[in-house]
Formats: structure tokens, C-alpha cells, sequence
């Protein structure tokens, strides 16, 4: 691999995976580094040259090779004009999946990809007495481990932004669902779902594809992919995963069994992450038992239907990952609607809220608003006829003006959730920022 990164190599972005490029490369003995990003204050190592600024995407043409991190955009002309000139562009995730495709497993998936990862992650590192590489989104890159390891098993969290330009696909790809999102960065929904298209594209026919039947966007892929299909929500084929009267049923391998009964979870999620984890560990051949044990054993994710505290008889619940209409939805889904308060709102992903004001209105929730979507969010639910669901519109940019004045609404055993359907920027260093500000907001309230 280190003959393949010819010199001198441009590192772009210097977040996350940008510091694990650095620490990749220092470790292969490569050393004519220089590390690009658009930010002026980002601090980079004394012995490394760097371009910083808004331009410093903009010339890459001195450059062999070009390691991307996800944020960077492979269309930037700087790139395809690097790239026209002989030079080799790449990611952390791409290098790993030219190296380890065929034992890597990558969940993807507009809403509830995290949570899916993190019980697959549990299931599969019992089975696998912990030797289990994990990494994708915001865990460290793992390209490292991987070549370390050359015997253990991967899963990958991977979102669009990481899979944009792979030429290789894992040997299970799992697509949880696809709706409108990103489309700040995307700039059409067609070309989100190109992206996430990669992840199957280049399947080979022993591979696996895990789709959501009931997902028309998923559904489709099925002919973007030579692999063998194992299909979520639906039973066709000989490999499926569904819920039939209360019960996780399975059909694989020869084999039709029932996994566990909806009343014996512990956990508030969307009933498909527990079908994709289950249909995901039966491909690695997990005992049922063992499936059984951890799923009724798994706890959640941190910012995910997290709950936080009762306080007063009201229960409050953090979602701050929720950033899309559809995770919103989702949250509405597991609380009784007529016991809900929706705190909505945050900065723009471009999304349309028309669904999930129907559903709102339908289904009785009440809501109170804040952030820059909120207007937007508020002429939806108003044109959807939901006038008297909206407890107020807090513009003030007081989170925990915002929070306190939302509790004043509740009534007892009302849950309040933070489900803000909307990016966090507005207010926050990011969704994480705003979730653990709910909590320490909740947490003081006496």
C-alpha cells in the first residue's frame, strides 16, 4: 500500500479522519505531507507543511496522491483537476475497503444507522469474544486496525459523504432506509441516493445486500447489485426478517425462527434497527440465543431516544441526532401522541417538513419551536391545519430559556422530547453539543 501513496500527498480536511490520515502515513515511513483546511485556526504539527484558508481546496496540482476526508466534496474542481493530472484521490474508507471489502459489514441509511451499528456492535462482539473492528462516522478510521488485524471481522457506520466515490463494496452492505436529506450537500435526492448506491454497486454475487422492502428509494437498489438480497419487512426469497404477530421472525439458512417477542424489549427505537441487527448477525452466523440475549440486554445510544430524567411526574427524553422529518417521526412513534411534547426546531438541511406536520396533526402532538427552522417548520403545521398544536415559537436562542418554558406546558406523565427533525448549527457546535446541553439543562431544573 505504501508504493500505491506516492509523494507528495495531500491530506484535505484536518478534522477526525484527517488526523488519522496523518497518523497512517507517519506510521508507513511517508513523510512529504501536506495538510489542507479551509479553516485558519485549525492547529496543525510544526514539522508538516499546510495550506489553510478558503483557498486552500483550490490548487492541488503539485500533489501525487489526495486523501479526502468525508466533509471535503470529490467534485471540488481542485480535486477533479488534481485528479485529470494523474493523481490518486482517496479516503481512509476507501483505502480500507480495497484492503478488507470482503470481511466488512456497512450499515448506511438516512435515519437510524447509529443505533443499528451500536446493537450490531453488541451482538457481534459477543460472538465474537470482542475481536471486532468497528469504526465509520464519528468513530475513529480504522484503515490501522485493519491491517493489523487482518483476521477479524469489520462493521462500518458509513454515511453518503464516505461512499461517494468507492470503487469497492463490502461483502454485507445494509441500507436502512433512504429519504431527503442532505440535500444542502447533495444537490438533488437523486444524487443522494447515487451515493448511497455505492455501498452495493460493486457487490460480488457471494456478497450480501440487506434492503428495506417497505422502503421504494431501497427497494430499487436491488438491481444496482449482483448480491445475494436479504430482505427486511417483507417475505420473499429465501432470506427475510420481519415482525409477525408481536414476534421478530427470521427465515435463513433453511431455517424459520421466531427471535423474540416486541414486549420483551427495554429500549424506545424504530422496530426495523432491531430487524436489520438480528438479520445482520444471522449472516455471521450468530446463534439465536446469543441474538436473544443482546438485544434484550442493549440499552440504547447516547442522543438517541435517550432518557434523561422524571421529573414531577413528566418524562424527558433526548434525541438530539434526530435531523431529519423522518427521525422526528419516528420519535412520535413511540410515545403515546396525546402524552408528547415535540421540541422542534435548528438550522436548515434543505428538508421538507409536509409529512411530518400531517403527522403531527394527525396524531395529536403538541409542539413548541425554536431555531431558524422553526418558522418553516410552524407555516407546515399551519397549512396541515395544526394551528392549536403549537404551544409557542421561542425565538429567544435561549436553549434553557426554551427548555424551561416548554416545561411549563406539561401536564403529568407527559414525556417532553428533543426530537428537533433540523441540523444543530444554529445554536450548537453540533447535534452531540445541543444533546448533552438538554441534559445538563434538565438535569438543574429543580
Amino acid at each position: 500500500m505504501k508504493d500505491k501513496l506516492q509523494t507528495p500527498i495531500a491530506i484535505l480536511g484536518f478534522g477526525t479522519e484527517g488526523q488519522a490520515a496523518l497518523a497512517f502515513l507517519k506510521s508507513r515511513g511517508i513523510k512529504d505531507i501536506t495538510i489542507c483546511d479551509q479553516k485558519e485556526g485549525v492547529a496543525i504539527p510544526s514539522n508538516y507543511k499546510k495550506r489553510l484558508g478558503e483557498k486552500a481546496f483550490d490548487d492541488l496540482s503539485d500533489f501525487q496522491t489526495i486523501i479526502r476526508s468525508p466533509g471535503v466534496r470529490y467534485d471540488l474542481p481542485g480535486i477533479q483537476q488534481a485528479h485529470e493530472l494523474g493523481a490518486l484521490v482517496t479516503s481512509m474508507t476507501k483505502l480500507t475497503l480495497e484492503l478488507a471489502a470482503d470481511r466488512i459489514t456497512a450499515i448506511t441509511g438516512t435515519n437510524g444507522k447509529t443505533t443499528t451499528t451500536a446493537l450490531c456492535e453488541q451482538i457481534l462482539s459477543a460472538h465474537y469474544g470482542g475481536r471486532l473492528i468497528v469504526g465509520g462516522n464519528d468513530r475513529q478510521p480504522i484503515l490501522q486496525q485493519a491491517l493489523q488485524h487482518p483476521d477479524q471481522p469489520i462493521l462500518i457506520e458509513a454515511s453518503s459523504f464516505q461512499f461517494e466515490d468507492l470503487k469497492h463494496s463490502p461483502y454485507i452492505a445494509a441500507i436502512l432506509n433512504i429519504t431527503p436529506n442532505h440535500l444542502d450537500w447533495h444537490d438533488t435526492l437523486e444524487a443522494y441516493i447515487a451515493a448511497k448506491t455505492n455501498i452495493l454497486r460493486h457487490q460480488q454475487s457471494s456478497d450480501w445486500a440487506v434492503l428495506n422492502a417497505t422502503d421504494e428509494n431501497v427497494k430499487k437498489l436491488a438491481t444496482s447489485t449482483p448480491a445475494q438480497p436479504f430482505w427486511i419487512n417483507e417475505k420473499e426469497g429465501d432470506s427475510w426478517a420481519v415482525w409477525e404477530d408481536g414476534y421478530l421472525k427470521i427465515s435463513f439458512d433453511g431455517k424459520l425462527e421466531n427471535v423474540l417477542h416486541f414486549d420483551q424489549l427495554s429500549i424506545k427505537t424504530h422496530p426495523d434497527n432491531l430487524l436489520f441487527a438480528a438479520a445482520i448477525a444471522k449472516l455471521h452466523f450468530v446463534p439465536l440465543t446469543t441474538i436473544e440475549e443482546q438485544i434484550k440486554l442493549f440499552k440504547g445510544v447516547e442522543h438517541r431516544l435517550e432518557f434523561v430524567r422524571t421529573l414531577k411526574d413528566i418524562h424527558f427524553y433526548n434525541d438530539s441526532s434526530s435531523t431529519s422529518p423522518e427521525s422526528a417521526m419516528t420519535a412520535i412513534d413511540q410515545f403515546l401522541p396525546d402524552k408528547l411534547i415535540l421540541l422542534l426546531g435548528g438550522s436548515s438541511k434543505k428538508a421538507d417538513f409536509t409529512y411530518l406536520a400531517e403527522k403531527i396533526v394527525k396524531q395529536n402532538v403538541r409542539i413548541y419551536l425554536y431555531g431558524t427552522e422553526g418558522q418553516a417548520i410552524k407555516e407546515s403545521i399551519l397549512s396541515a391545519g395544526g394551528e392549536n398544536l403549537i404551544l409557542d415559537y421561542n425565538q429567544s436562542g435561549d436553549f434553557k430559556n426554551i427548555i424551561t418554558s416548554a416545561y411549563k406546558f406539561a401536564k403529568p406523565e407527559d414525556a417532553i422530547v428533543l426530537s428537533p427533525a433540523c441540523a444543530s448549527f444554529d445554536m450548537f457546535k453540533n447535534a452531540k453539543d445541543r444533546g448533552n446541553q438538554f441534559k445538563e439543562i434538565i438535569s438543574s431544573i429543580s
